[in-house]
């Protein structure tokens, strides 16, 4: 007995001895080394990340362990001179029966003071980066397939503070400093779902973090700023992990100021999609994107993301608006008021299929609708945040036009993506040339070819400058132009420096080409230079046209408040058949477009398919345009030598256009003999558009007139005339058509062959015309004065005198429907109350007159009484006006 109590007591006190060095070494701070050591290892292990504890592990015994330990750390694998993270105390209980069952079941877990620090370096070297190889079990544990959120957080109650985390990415300038005072995640009971609640400041931004993760269930959890609410619920029943998420913003300003973005915008969206992730593949579907600006801007984005890192399997689509609905700006006539109204892309990608795209591009002067097989009108990559608060979008690719062939390409970057500023790209131009004249050429067989060039832009939504600028046609033989130069401001066609030429080598064949009636010009060149700076313009502009030449100079201080253009237009030669031609050829340009509405509507429908992409087309192109618009002008025409077949002359003038009133003159100049005095008014105020002319000719020869007209009976005579008179502009067919007014033509000493004065049947009787019958009979004198009105000529008074017959001439000439209905009464001089003896009628045609002789009227009377004619009689005034 006495040697079992002593070995019972051995016993006792090895067990206390135990107890007591167990007690020692969980709690004894001579043991705190080798303590910490053990649990840097297991942490070590569990995370794959070195652990380190610079200051004591403390374990309280009892029926639940009590384990706390302070001054951890975590060095960064891959970067040596960085902490990932530093936790000031943590504390957590371990049942003590958990233990003697082979298991560890942490209880209360309490973590203060944890300050992380995310980093990614510009070669994509991450600080958290784990050097524990993963099996497959932790692949298994970490597949949302093999259990939900709720089933990880197995902890009854997880309690955070005074969390600092810091994310900076050297890559994309993305940086987010999160403080968290407290995050708490409570179990009320091991069935009950975990609640997470817990507030903070991410970038300067308060907010409220809630959620709820029932075991087995589908969880939801909401992140709630002032002005933004992040929700996301988990969507139950889907293979994987099946989340749909939404985004109320209120404020986009406060997104913008989430991010660490310069608060540029202003605004409110919504945002929804879902993301999907099973079997390693994470989804993006869904996605509807909806952002209104307070500025009147909006961005609508709908489609799918598709497979997160796989370019094809992407369909979006896409509508920006620059004006709200309703307030969009009115159709532009002139480029200056051309402005971008929306833009709508759709990009529908299928892996193993042909990607499909369209992009309408529309504008208050033009839409242009382009789709086909190709890739995105729009690509980018390389997005960061600059230091100072920019989007910046490093690789951008725009492709305006037909996927396949589209007309411009933009390949460069943007710094400030949010504001549109600091752009940066190389352009490729490549157009049908005939658009430049005018759209509804636009088809597969350009006659004219193609204009191709390079540039450069540079600037922003303000400012947008335009260098290197170098296009030319290529691809056909009927004309060449060549553009050089650079504009400063593109967007408003500020501070520019151009310098155009344009070679003809036959004008007949690029009218053919046109489908318009050739005009023999010849060969034929402008050589244009456009510079302007501030609110000065100049320019500068020869013409050839075979041996003729014109040279115009203007210049324009825009910067008052009525600019006006003054310039001059001067040569040293022009040929008067070189000016037909140029008159015709412009009469032949002014017929595009201008097809009736039937042939319009059929050139519409047939080529639609090929042609379609341009329509709603309001802007006139641009070298139809009239650039001067509402801008006053004066200048001066010099035309030193006009050479024709009568001899050689010059012309002197003036054009002024101020306000809305355009005037010509005096417009001076001789040709052949003849003498002309004219000025020229049109009111540009109104839609009528209607042409003014005022003004003297004198010197005309009638035989010149006649044989013009290849009229084959000969008459001569020198003509002068005034007149006053106003029609429409639409074409000289127009003017004379519509034309009104009054003038006064007058002839002396001139002659007429007597076969016209049979033929007329005047001339029977040779005594009528002259005392002995000649081949040539004389006119004395002529006087017709004119009353225009809507292209009708009506006279009263018109006399023609020889030395024995004053011919009396009344009725009207209709020259729009080129008819004539005259009367025409001879009678002797001075005998102004006798019978006429051969009076004569012209009606019809105007090409082709009845002339009717008929019996001499009655004889004539004065209502006054009057009888007798004065002493001394006036030349072509009707006799019996002047009556005494």
């Amino acid at each position: 007995m006495r040697y079992v109590i002593k070995g019972l007591g051995v016993v006792v006190v090895l067990a206390l001895l135990l107890v007591l060095g167990a007690w020692l070494f969980l709690s004894s701070s001579l043991f705190a080394t080798p303590r910490a050591a053990i649990v840097e290892n297991v942490l070590s292990n569990k995370l794959g990340q070195t652990v380190k504890i610079d200051d004591d592990v403390r374990v309280s015994i009892g029926r639940v362990l009590e384990v706390e330990a302070s001054g951890l750390s975590l060095p960064s694998t891959t970067m040596p001179d960085e902490e990932l993270a530093r936790i000031d105390i943590l504390s957590f209980e371990v049942p003590a029966n958990s233990l003697w069952k082979g298991q560890l079941t942490l209880g209360n877990l309490q973590i203060d003071g944890v300050h992380m620090r995310l980093l990614t370096d510009q070669d994509g070297m991450t600080s958290w980066k784990s050097t524990k190889p993963p099996t497959d079990k932790d692949e298994q544990a970490a597949s949302p397939a093999a259990s939900s959120v709720g089933d990880i957080l197995e902890d009854r109650r997880l309690h955070l503070s005074n969390v600092t985390i810091l994310y900076q990415n050297a890559l994309n300038g993305l940086e987010f400093d999160l403080q968290m005072g407290d995050l708490n995640l409570i179990r009320a009971d091991a069935g009950a779902p975990a609640a997470l609640a817990g507030s903070g400041i991410l970038n300067g931004e308060a907010f409220d973090l809630t959620g709820t993760f029932p075991r087995d269930e589908p969880f939801q959890a909401t992140l709630g700023f002032e002005h933004l609410s992040i929700t996301a619920n988990q969507v139950a029943g889907t293979e994987g992990l099946e989340v749909a998420m939404s985004a109320e913003i209120v404020e986009l300003g406060q997104l913008l100021d989430t991010f660490a973005l310069n608060r540029v915008l202003e605004g409110s969206g919504a945002l929804s999609a879902n993301f999907k992730s099973a079997g390693g593949v994470t989804r993006l579907d869904d996605l509807d994107v909806q952002v209104d600006l307070d500025t009147g801007q909006s961005l609508q984005l709908t489609g799918q993301l598709g497979e997160l890192g796989n370019p094809s399997d992407v369909s979006l689509t896409t509508r920006i608006r620059l004006y709200p609905e309703g307030a969009e700006p009115a159709p532009a006539q002139s480029r200056y008021d051309l402005k971008l109204v929306a833009v709508d892309m759709v990009m529908d990608s299928v892996p193993g299929q042909v990607p499909q795209r369209q992009m309408v591009i529309e504008t208050n002067g033009f839409t242009l609708d382009t789709s086909g097989e190709g890739p995105p009108p729009v690509q980018f990559s390389d997005v960061s945040r600059t230091p100072d608060g920019a989007l910046r979008v490093g690789n951008v690719n725009l492709r305006i036009g037909p996927p396949s062939d589209p007309f411009i390409i933009l390949n460069g970057s943007v710094e400030d993506a949010l504001r549109l500023d600091g752009v940066s790209a190389d352009g490729f131009l490549e157009i049908p040339a005939s658009s430049l004249i005018a759209p509804e050429l636009l088809g597969p067989d350009d006659p004219l070819g193609t204009f191709s060039g390079e540039f450069h832009l540079d600037g922003n939504i303000q400012s947008l400058s335009l260098t290197n600028l170098d296009g030319q046609t290529d691809g056909t033989d009927l004309w060449d132009l060549n553009v050089q130069g650079t504009v400063e401001n593109v967007l408003k066609f500020h501070n520019l420096d151009l310098g155009i030429d344009i070679s003809v080598p036959s004008g007949a064949d690029l009218l053919a080409a046109l489908s318009l009636e050739p005009v023999d010009t010849g060969r034929s060149a402008l050589s244009v230079r456009l510079a302007s700076e501030g609110p000065d313009w100049n320019a500068d502009a020869n013409i050839a046209l075979a041996e003729s030449n014109l040279r115009l100079t203007a210049d324009l201080d825009d910067a008052t408040n009525d600019p006006v253009l003054r310039g001059k237009i001067e040569s040293d030669l022009i040929q008067i058949a070189q000016i037909r031609g140029i008159v015709q050829t412009v009469a032949q340009f002014r017929r595009l477009g201008t097809g009736n509405a039937e042939e319009e509507a059929l050139v519409e429908t047939e080529g639609s398919e090929e042609s379609g992409a341009l329509r709603d087309v309001t802007l006139k192109p641009l070298g139809r345009s009239i650039l001067l618009s509402g801008m006053d002008m004066d200048i001066d025409i010099d035309l030193r030598h006009i050479e024709g077949a009568k001899g050689v002359s010059s012309l002197q003038s003036e054009v002024t256009l101020i306000e809305n009133e355009l005037r010509a003159g005096p417009l001076a100049f001789e040709y052949g003999g003849a003498k002309f005095d004219v000025n020229g008014f049109m009111d540009l105020s109104g839609e009528a558009r209607l042409l003014t002319l005022s003004g003297t000719a004198s010197g005309w020869q009638l035989d010149d007139i006649l044989g013009n007209l290849d009229f084959k009976k000969g008459a001569s005579g020198t003509i002068w005339t005034d007149f006053d008179v106003t029609g429409g502009t639409d074409s000289v067919k127009d003017f004379v058509a519509s034309m009104s007014g009054n003038a006064t033509v007058s002839m002396r000493n001139g002659s007429i062959e007597t076969q016209l004065l049979d033929i007329a049947g005047l001339g029977v009787l040779p005594w009528v015309f002259s005392k002995d019958k000649k081949k040539v009979a004389p006119i004395v004198c002529l006087r017709a004065p004119l009353v225009l009105s809507n292209g009708t000529i009506s006279t009263k008074q018109t006399t023609v005198e020889t030395d024995q017959v004053q011919v009396v001439v009344f009725g009207n000439v209709d020259l729009g429907n080129k008819v004539l209905d005259l009367n025409i009464q001879p009678r002797r001089i001075g005998k102004p109350l006798s019978r006429s003896p051969w009076p004569v009628t012209a009606t019809g045609a105007l090409a082709d007159p009845k002339i009717k002789v008929k019996d001499g009227p009655k004889k004539l009377k004065r209502s006054d009484g009057a009888d007798k004619m004065p002493a001394k009689r006036k030349l072509c005034v009707p006799d019996i006006l002047q009556l005494q």
